[in-house]
């Protein structure tokens, strides 16, 4: 492999699929394109020590530009990491500048460079709602702006694969809730609180919460495409990354209250009193900073099934490196500041 662009490449699954492509070395450089830095502290760490590698090269870029004046060559590989994804955190418009036309712009870069691989990360996000189990054959109804702009941009990469099926490669994962080192979101969220020991359930316990841990993540982007080059797979291939079987909050709770040694015989409250309860504090909550835990939209994922099965991946016979006890463990050892 020559040259691989990683557009994304200071992000949370960014910063981590370099990390594991060194592992590998099979390239001569990697260049990570990104329109800003980590602020977190393990991110910037990690970003720092990255810069002394003077085989991953850095660009400050925003995919919703044209990317044509980009000076690479020779690009065996594009891996699209790019998003705006939190929600809440941003108006409707800003999803789909930079996840459709981000997606556009990069396709229209591939063609320039005559790059016939791309990986791009989607998300379960495309399926919507519901407490059904949900596969790769189940059609997608997204019903947030992130999930609609998710499922434009998977259908631009389609577009590029399909104007030259037999020779171009084309890799779209939907990760579920992706958890570990550097994350900052919900997982780290539930470890806090069970942490401090402020956690109870809200009704939920045996709510399904597709999850996959980082490293498992990366890994089945990697062993996916590896195979779709080496014609062992399709040239398109559509896969969801999430644990099987799917765990529950229950699952979650039990593996962390284990390694903080806490009995997990956590307590509840019903359901239908914290949402009667959300509703009363709708008019202050709905309100509130977008970034804050009690915000409105944030209080209500709370009560949002994501019960999606994996069914590409054992198909093909997948190998899990990891479960949940695992990947809590090794997340724990990786970065034990997350658990302090």
């Amino acid at each position: 492999m020559k040259n691989i662009i990683i557009f994304g490449g200071s992000g949370f699954i960014g910063l981590h699929f370099i990390n594991h492509l060194l592992i590998n070395k099979n390239f001569n450089f990697i260049y990570s394109i990104d329109i800003e830095e980590p602020v977190d502290v393990f991110r910037k760490r990690q970003l720092t020590k990255l810069k002394k590698n003077k085989k991953i090269i850095f660009i400050k870029k925003d995919i919703k530009e044209s990317l044509l004046d980009l000076n690479i060559n020779d690009v065996d590989l594009i891996v699209d990491f790019a998003a705006i994804h939190k929600e809440p955190g941003h108006n409707e418009k800003e999803y789909f500048d930079t996840n459709v036309n981000g997606s556009k712009n990069i396709c229209e870069f591939a063609i320039s460079v005559n790059c016939r691989n791309i990986i791009f990360t989607s998300s379960i996000s495309v399926y919507g709602i519901g407490d059904h189990e949900k596969g790769e054959y189940t059609k997608p109804n997204p019903n947030t702006p992130y999930g609609k702009s998710k499922l434009i941009a998977e259908k631009n990469y389609l577009n590029w694969q399909n104007n030259n099926p037999k020779i171009r490669f084309l890799t779209i994962c939907r990760p579920g809730v992706v958890f570990g080192p550097g994350e900052n979101g919900n997982v780290t969220r539930l470890v806090n609180a069970i942490k401090k020991r402020i956690f109870f359930y809200m009704g939920n316990k045996d709510l399904k919460k597709g999850g996959i841990y980082i490293k498992e993540l990366v890994n089945t982007i990697t062993w996916m495409n590896y195979n779709q080059i080496n014609k062992k797979f399709n040239n398109v291939e559509l896969y969801n990354a999430t644990f099987y079987p799917c765990p529950t909050i229950f699952n979650f709770v039990t593996s962390i209250s284990n390694i903080f040694e806490i009995k997990s015989n956590h307590f509840g409250l019903p359901k239908n009193l914290i949402k009667f309860l959300i509703f009363l504090s709708s008019f202050v909550t709905k309100n509130l900073n977008t970034k804050s835990n009690y915000h409105y939209n944030r209080l209500n994922k709370l009560f949002i099934s994501n019960f999606v099965k994996p069914d590409i991946l054992l198909k093909h016979n997948y190998r899990y490196l990891y479960n949940i006890d695992s990947s809590l463990l090794d997340w724990k050892k990786t970065n034990s500041s997350d658990w302090d």
